[in-house]
């Protein structure tokens, strides 16, 4: 006898679980885990017939969400397996008819904390990134997860009327490193480390079921290497350094920038940077397939069986969802680079 699969979404408001409640009114949800440089959200679509939900049931903005993805009898050994998802603020709700319906949209950047909407004037003297990320995290009530080997040193930072989050993300930009709020955490990490990590699933076309997908490769605004000249400022001196991947994209056009730098080190560090900024967007694919708990942002998979798309990709968003269609996932990828 084979035993139905089962998945559902477990949800507790304020720490009261109402995943019970929920279930009769509930017509699909979807979360969205973004990379960097963007929230993760959860939204939930609820039916309203009996006007419940912009009544009495009326959720209060700004509550907190936890959820987490459970399934039943989705893996050969028939045990049960689940997704965490982390703590989320209710920012926004909808509502439409017909039908009548209530859509709620929770942000894992909680407008409640002094992350976003209040300008600050501060500085940090001889610090490192770190330490300013640990400031802004604590004055928020968060964690830092600092995911990097190494730690830029500044002699002088200032966050003149700025806003937390926006502060932390150009100084992350600038060092060539990636954001993200996600469960009550600030988390800063480098995009080129997480790319070489072992991938966690092989999609073959031939062999996988895909509801859809779809690929994008262009030359457009991208470069072959990148070039870093300097001339110090008593003109005494002038310094030239380029750096080209080994598979470098298929243009001739080098990136030329007037940045100083004070070694090879430092030259390539910056140079690699740049060209990851204007590359990483060359080569994208999409699709949809029957959910996967491992596949989540950050993480890497590889494409088989889709001619020139063949090879490691990195996940920039993974969108979880369930519907009358069933429990699905689409993912938004990038493909790995390589050197840089």
């Amino acid at each position: 006898m084979t035993i139905a699969r089962q998945a559902w979404l477990q949800l507790q408001y304020e720490n009261a679980d109402i995943t019970t409640d929920l279930q009769p009114h509930l017509k699909g949800w979807t979360y969205t885990d973004n990379l960097s440089g963007q929230a993760d959200d959860l939204q939930i679509t609820l039916e309203d017939r009996q006007q419940l939900w912009i009544g009495d049931w009326f959720p209060d903005l700004g509550a907190k969400l936890k959820a987490t993805i459970k399934r039943s009898n989705w893996k050969e050994d028939s045990k049960d397996d689940e997704l965490p998802l982390g703590t989320f603020e209710i920012d926004e709700l909808d509502v439409s008819y017909p039908p009548s319906e209530v859509k709620i949209k929770a942000l894992s950047v909680f407008q409640s904390t002094s992350l976003k909407g209040e300008d600050k004037n501060r500085a940090w003297e001889k610090t490192k990134l770190s330490i300013v990320a640990n400031d802004i995290a604590t004055g928020a009530g968060l964690e830092l997860f600092y995911d990097v080997q190494d730690d830029p040193e500044y002699d002088r930072v200032e966050q003149t009327e700025q806003q937390d989050l926006p502060f932390l993300q150009k100084l992350c930009q600038d060092a060539g490193l990636a954001l993200k709020v996600s469960d009550e955490q600030i988390v800063i990490f480098d995009e080129a480390k997480y790319e070489q990590a072992d991938p966690v699933l092989t999609i073959d076309r031939l062999k996988f079921p895909i509801k859809k997908y779809g690929g994008r490769a262009t030359i457009n605004d991208t470069y072959s290497s990148c070039r870093l000249k300097y001339r110090s400022p008593k003109g005494r001196k002038n310094y030239d350094y380029e750096y080209t991947p080994p598979n470098p994209l298929p243009t001739k056009r080098v990136l030329v920038l007037r940045e100083r730098f004070d070694n090879l080190n430092e030259a390539e560090r910056k140079a690699k940077k740049a060209l990851r900024e204007k590359n990483n967007q060359a080569w994208q694919f999409n699709l949809t397939i029957l959910a996967d708990l491992r596949l989540l942002s950050s993480m890497v998979v590889i494409l088989k069986n889709f001619g020139k798309f063949d090879g490691n990709w990195i996940i920039t968003q993974a969108t979880h969802g369930q519907s009358s269609s069933g429990y699905e996932v689409s993912l938004q990828m990038r493909r790995c680079l390589e050197g840089y």
